[in-house]
C-alpha cells in the first residue's frame, strides 16, 4: 500500500494539473445527462417481474404435482408388491406388458398440464391490460 503512494505522489502531479482536474470533474458533474428513461420504465419493470414470478410459481407447481405423481405411483407400487396378491400379480404383468405407453401418457399429461399452466399464467397478464 505505501508502495502506491510513493509511486503517485505529489511530486509527479504539479499544481496546475491537479487543478485542471478538479475543474474537469466539476464541469463534468454540472453538466446535464444526455440519458433518459422512458415514462413506464417503473411499470415495464415490474410488469416483467410479475411475468418471472408468474413462471416460476407455475413451475413450482408443476414440480410439485410431478413429484405427488411419483410418490402415489411409488407408494402403490410398494403397496402391492409388500402384499403379493393374485390381484397385484395381474397388476404387475399389466403394467411390465404396457410400460411404454403408460409411461408416454403420463409424460404426455405432464406436458400438458406445464404447458397449460405456463400460457395460462401469461394470458392471465394479457387479459389484465
Amino acid at each position: 500500500m505505501h508502495k502506491n503512494q510513493d509511486k503517485y505522489s505529489n511530486d509527479e502531479f504539479n499544481l496546475e494539473e491537479l487543478n485542471f482536474i478538479d475543474q474537469m470533474l466539476k464541469e463534468s458533474l454540472e453538466e446535464d445527462f444526455n440519458v433518459s428513461i422512458p415514462n413506464e420504465f417503473a411499470d415495464q419493470v415490474t410488469e416483467l417481474v410479475e411475468k418471472r414470478k408468474a413462471i416460476k410459481e407455475a413451475l413450482l407447481k408443476h414440480l410439485i404435482m410431478s413429484l405427488g405423481l411419483f410418490v402415489i405411483l411409488a407408494s402403490t407400487v410398494i403397496f402391492l408388491y409388500y402384499f403379493k396378491s393374485e390381484h397385484a400379480n395381474v397388476i404387475f404383468e399389466f403394467t411390465l406388458n404396457f410400460k411404454y405407453p403408460i409411461a408416454f401418457v403420463l409424460f404426455t399429461i405432464l406436458s400438458i398440464q406445464l404447458t397449460d399452466s405456463v400460457l395460462l399464467s401469461r394470458t392471465k397478464e394479457q387479459l389484465g391490460k
